[in-house]
This record gives structure tokens, sequence and C-alpha cells, in this order.
């Protein structure tokens, strides 16, 4: 027992000799240096941990911020495709229109295109009638070539002079070609018109001047023409002061003018 005791008071003095020395050491250690200022390290801690709690509030609010942007960004990507889906569908919208109201390379709107077929038939009559007044020389054809100044283009008129064998433009037609190429048009419009419209019947028809300026071997085809078209039951009237025609018009409604400045009419069939 004794000597239990013994070694355990000897363990003792051995740690507290222990002990004493490394606080010998520390307080060697220790020399020449100031205590450390605790309330000013809990101050700097406590700053520090508000800088550190500010920091994390900032990283919240620029992560939630950059979520945000990268919705917003996405939301301007949708808006980019969505964009460029309406230009597509806008252009195409625009190339119709531009077609359509003639804006193209052909300077033809769709009315137009349409209508080309109409005189296209209207052309396709006439002609039976012009080759025949012609002698042969003339049919008319429309012309393809573009209109100056932005104009429309589609419904102009081109002549084939079988003797040239060349188009040129209506425009340089005589006088008289011109009325015969006018006169066949009508023909040809009216006949079109009544194959289109079942219901309509175009039987009179009035031709106001133009044969003046006719010689005499287009005059008389132009008479053959009109008397044909009568023979078909259709009724030509002519207003005109050529002689030729009062003799082979068999009906003639005469319009003269008194030397008192009325007018007197006689009606006189031959």
């Amino acid at each position: 027992m004794r000597a239990d005791l013994k070694r355990e008071i000897d363990v003792f003095y051995a740690d507290l000799a222990t002990v004493r020395r490394q606080v010998e050491e520390l307080d060697a250690q220790l020399q020449g240096k100031a205590r450390a200022d605790t309330e000013a390290l809990a101050e700097e801690i406590a700053r520090l941990e508000r800088e550190l709690e500010s920091a994390r509030h900032a990283l919240l609010q620029a992560q939630d911020r950059l979520a945000k942007g990268e919705e917003g960004r996405e939301q301007i990507r949708a808006a980019e495709r969505k964009r460029k889906e309406c230009e597509q569908e806008f252009q195409v919208v625009k190339d119709l229109y531009d077609v359509i109201r003639g804006d193209n390379r052909r300077k033809m709107s769709f009315e137009r295109y349409l209508l080309t077929e109409f005189l296209d038939r209207i052309l396709q009559a006439a002609n039976l009638r012009l080759q025949t007044i012609s002698g042969g020389q003339f049919y008319l054809a429309r012309s393809d070539r573009l209109e100056k100044h932005g104009k429309q283009s589609g419904l102009g008129l081109d002549v084939y002079d079988n003797y040239t064998g060349q188009f040129r433009d209506v425009k340089s037609l005589s006088g008289g070609e011109k009325f015969n190429a006018s006169l066949c048009l009508a023909l040809g419009m009216a006949d079109v018109i009544q194959a289109y419209e079942g219901g309509i019947s175009l039987e009179t028809m009035f031709i106001d001047e133009g044969f003046g300026s006719l010689d005499e071997d287009s005059l008389g085809k132009a008479i053959d023409t009109l008397v044909q078209l009568q023979r078909t039951g259709r009724m030509i009237g002519i207003i005109s002061h050529v002689q030729e025609l009062k003799q082979a018009i068999p009906a003639v409604l005469e319009v003269r003018k008194t030397a008192e400045g009325h007018s007197c009419a006689r009606f006189r069939i031959s």
C-alpha cells in the first residue's frame, strides 16, 4: 500500500517537474512580447463575421440576378427566333404582295396577269377578221416588253407585219390601219364577252367615224366585214360622212343642217 502511494507521489513530482519546465520554456518564449488585446480581436472577428454575412447576402443576390439574367437571355433568344420566323413569313407575304401589285421583274400585277388571258382570247378572235381586212398583212399580238417609267406591263400590243417579217408597236400603224385594228378588236371583244357570258347578246353596235382614213381597198374590206356581221343577226350602226358608205349601207338615217340653223332627219332605205 505504501509502495503504491510512494509510486504515485513520485509520478506526481515527476509530472510537476515537467510542467514547471514547460512553464519556464513558455515564460522564456513570452519574454519581450506584449499581451494580446482579446477585446480588439473579438471586435475584429465580429467585423469580419459581419462582412462575411454581407458577402454571403451579396452572393445570394448575385446568384438570383444571374438566374433572372439567364431566364431573360433565354426569353431574348426565344424572341429572336420568333422575330426570324416572323421575318420569313413577312418576306413570303411581301413577295406575294409584290407579285400581286406588279412590283416584280415583269412589271405585271396579278390583275393584269388575269387580264392577259382575256386579252389573248380577244386577240385570237380579232385576228380572224384583221387577217382578212389587211389581206394577210397584219395580226395583233400581246407585247411582253417592259413599260418605261415604272408603268405596269403585260397589256401592250404589237402588230406583226408579214411584209417585213417583224413585230412593231401598234402606234406605228397608219390611220386606216389603226381603224381596222380597232374595229377588229371591238368585234373580237364582243365575241369573247358573248362566249364567256352566255346570257349576254351583243346584237347592236355603233361605229363613229374612222372610215374617212381608209383607202378604197381597206374601206371595201371593212364594209364586207360589217355586212357579214349584219348577216349573222347583228345590227351595225355607222356614223360617218363617207359617201361610199351611204351607197353600201341599205338603210340610212340622214341628218342635215338647215339654213335656219336647225337639223332635219330623213330615213332612207335603198
